[in-house]
């Protein structure tokens, strides 16, 4: 079960993550403060000024990205999860299943609006100064891209994102075990 699932979580993940993800969403997710900002692309509203949209706080802006997101990232893992569970006849409980995607969607949001996963690289081997210097530039004269992908908070992102994965995986399997089948020491 454990082997499953967390092959299922491994193997959906970037699809998920990466194909799902609406490109405003991948933008804007990542946006804090209380600046006014279009919900439709991010712009301030000091330096832009549009009559047919209201801006909005940027956390607002990012915290729905971050949502909207997590959802089809969410929709997207489940759909592939439930799959393989029934071509390999594996019976997985509601508990179970809302037991992995409250790690995994729950996470995943964290991890995304980058905050934690910021302050996580400051106290980890100091991964801030990798995230500092493993940038990408993505067209000339332009400033270097610090959290896109080919960068050191992408990698860091994606990592977190598959060792919670494994996680909840774990956690998925002891749940949808009966416990008079799990045996402490048992071979497989």
């Amino acid at each position: 079960m454990f082997g499953a699932l967390a092959s299922a979580f491994h193997g959906s993940h970037l699809w998920a993550d990466r194909w799902l993800q609406r490109p405003k969403d991948a933008v804007l997710k990542g946006l804090h403060g209380d600046e006014l900002v279009y919900p439709s692309d991010g712009k301030s509203a000091a330096e832009v000024s549009r009559e047919n949209e209201t801006p909005v706080p940027a956390c607002v802006v990012g915290r729905r990205a971050a949502t909207a997101h997590v959802l089809t990232y969410a929709a997207g893992q489940l759909i592939v999860t439930e799959a393989v569970a029934r071509i390999l006849g594996l019976r997985l409980p509601w508990r179970a299943q809302l037991a992995g995607a409250v790690i995994n969607f729950g996470t995943h949001w964290i991890i995304d609006r980058r905050r934690f996963l910021l302050w996580l690289a400051k106290r980890v081997n100091h991964k801030d100064t990798f995230i500092a210097v493993a940038t990408v530039m993505r067209k000339p004269d332009t400033e270097p891209d610090t959290s896109g992908p080919g960068t050191a908070l992408s990698d860091l992102d994606q990592g977190l994102h598959k060792l919670l994965g494994v996680i909840a995986a774990a956690v998925m399997a002891h749940l949808a075990v009966p416990a008079r089948r799990r045996v402490r020491g048992t071979a497989c």
